[in-house]
């Protein structure tokens, strides 16, 4: 359960319905599916510059490309990630949309602080269905610590203030 609100009471949990929350690590390493074709695997997810925002997923296809997936354009069920559609993903080069983002792999491992104390190392980003980023788990000697993302919230040198 993560700490008290720097959101707010409530935020993302029973009282405020929101729909499902998704660590972005354990979305790394799925299969990407199409019906019961599997189109290929996430390698790595692709935030905001803010990181207020799950943007997209970088797919490796099985044709050997990577493949930016729009994560609204997915659907993240059980055992894999769903799309409607193989037309989904952008076949711009991912790089592109790394330029304008953050690596959520280039993320992890980066100081977290609260209210300028340090907390531990960030482990993974929850994000709720639409992609919004709701909270920080920072690897501490203790386990994980879930914050809530909000002011007083700084990984690296971001302060994680929410989307509005």
């Amino acid at each position: 359960m993560p700490e008290p609100g720097l959101d707010g009471p409530g935020t993302g949990h029973p009282g405020g319905w929101m729909g499902p929350l998704h660590r972005t690590g354990a979305l790394v390493g799925r299969a990407v599916m199409y019906r019961d074709i599997r189109l290929g695997v996430a390698v790595d997810a692709l935030l905001d510059g803010l990181v207020h925002r799950l943007v997209g997923l970088d797919v490796l296809c099985g044709d050997g490309a990577h493949r930016f997936l729009p994560f609204p354009a997915c659907d993240v069920v059980e055992t894999h990630i769903s799309v409607d559609s193989a037309l989904v993903f952008l076949e711009r080069d991912v790089d592109f949309y790394r330029a304008g983002g953050r690596v959520f792999s280039k993320l992890q491992g980066l100081p977290v602080r609260l209210s300028g104390i340090e907390v531990g190392t960030l482990a993974d980003v929850v994000v709720a269905s639409a992609g919004d980023v709701r909270h920080v788990v920072a690897a501490t000697s203790g386990g994980d610590r879930e914050l809530e993302s909000g002011p007083g919230v700084v990984v690296g040198n971001l302060d994680l203030r929410p989307a509005v």
